[in-house]
């Protein structure tokens, strides 16, 4: 049994390596999108936190929908109930591919837009066809809260 087991794990290392001369594998993406996996991209996509305190809105995408590689996405984050933009924040952007079990070097710079309560996060590194979860984290010195946006990626 040993015999299979090493050619398996020297292909899954092989395919989810990332030097950078990675072929993506374009049939991993559409088996994703054919499951019904994921979020359905529209501009103002909006999910509650986790924990019910924070309302988050994907305000943009930069490919719209998201997709392979580096990607930039503006979110609005505000209070729940009232609604009121949330400032200041530290916010941690973690993309994850949790049918790979890794995520990505990468890590996206989080920059305050001139509207209240929006961010940019960029580079957003989706660098492997399938499907992503990018939990974004959001505290302030009043609350946190976190939330999941769920994409199939595309080659």
């Amino acid at each position: 049994m040993r015999l299979l087991v090493l050619p398996v794990t020297a292909a899954v290392v092989a395919a989810c390596h990332s030097s950078g001369t990675m072929t993506p594998d374009a049939d991993e993406a559409l088996a994703c999108i054919a499951s019904g996996r994921g979020d359905t991209f529209v501009a103002g996509l909006e999910h509650p936190g986790k924990d019910g305190v924070l309302d988050f809105r994907l305000m943009t995408a930069d490919p719209a929908p998201p997709g392979f590689n580096n990607n930039t996405w503006v979110i609005q984050v505000s209070t729940r109930p009232a609604g009121a933009p949330v400032t200041n924040a530290t916010i941690t952007v973690t993309p994850f591919m949790p049918d790979h079990q890794h995520g990505t070097a990468i890590k996206a710079k989080v920059e305050a837009m001139p509207t209240a309560g929006q961010y940019r996060l960029s580079p957003l590194n989706l660098w492997m066809p399938g499907y992503w979860e990018t939990t974004i984290d959001v505290r302030t010195d009043a609350v946190h809260d976190s939330v999941i946006y769920k994409f199939c990626i595309q080659a």
